[in-house]
Order: structure tokens, then sequence, then C-alpha cells
């Protein structure tokens, strides 16, 4: 242990997030300049934002290093919005969701149902202490 990271122990304000070292533009590098770089960096991401190469790769492993997960919303009566995820951390509950959607939904909330890996069986009732699991798909449902 270096003193830093001693001093960094001690003060309740520090916090350390996993690091992901990402080398852009392989587009114009050579391949031999690749091959030096991978040498040099074997856990990096070679990725091109132009051309779109590693691209999908490096957002699943922001999720998997931030530890997120994406759930799909659905509104009463209409299908799933498979389109644009709500993004929350990993062990997040029912309630974790119902407090970004609304500050009433906790305050009013009935139940909620959920299809996925997080449940036993798809649509099942569930209460605010059920925790979610990726690609989980949500209905919230509020006392009227």
């Amino acid at each position: 242990m270096t003193i830093d990271r001693f001093i960094d122990a001690m003060e309740p304000n520090r916090a350390y997030i996993p690091m992901t070292v990402v080398v852009n533009k392989i587009d114009l590098a050579t391949k031999e300049q690749l091959d030096e770089l991978r040498k040099k960096l074997p856990d990096a991401l070679f990725v091109s934002a132009d051309d779109g190469i590693m691209m999908e790769e490096l957002k699943e492993k922001i999720f998997v290093d931030l530890d997120l997960i994406r759930l799909y919303l659905k509104p009463q009566g209409k299908k799933a919005d498979m389109d644009e995820p709500l993004i929350i951390r990993k062990g997040s509950t029912i309630e974790d969701v119902a407090h970004k959607l609304h500050r009433d939904f906790v305050k009013n909330f009935k139940y909620a149902k959920v299809w996925g890996d997080s449940v036993k069986f798809p649509g099942q009732k569930v209460g605010l202490e059920h925790v979610l699991a990726d690609h989980d798909i949500v209905r919230i449902i509020i006392k009227k």
C-alpha cells in the first residue's frame, strides 16, 4: 500500500471506480502500430468511433464495468418501449425505479408487474422490494 492509497482510504469522499482503457482511431493506424499497442495495453479496447468498429462492445463493457442494467417500461394497455431503456444500477428495486419515474409513484404504489429473469413467471406481481435484472420489462400500477 502506498501513502496515497492509505490517505484515500481514510477520506470518506474518495471512491474508486473501474477503469477502461480505450484506444480510438484504429482505422488510421498501421497493423504494426496496433500490434505494438496491443502488447503494451493488453486489456485495452481498440475502437474506431468514426467507422463504428467495436462500439457495441464498448457500450457493453461500460454497462458491465459500472454494474448497470437496462429496464424496459410498459405503460398500462400498451407495448413495452424496447427502444429506450431506463438505465439503473444493478441491484435496484421497484422502489428505486418508482422514485426515478415520478415522486408520487412510491406514495401511490399498488403493485408492479415484471417480465424477465428476475421473476418466476411472466407478468408476475411484485412489491417495492423486488430486485430487478437486466432486460426486465416493468409496469408499475398505482392507486387511483
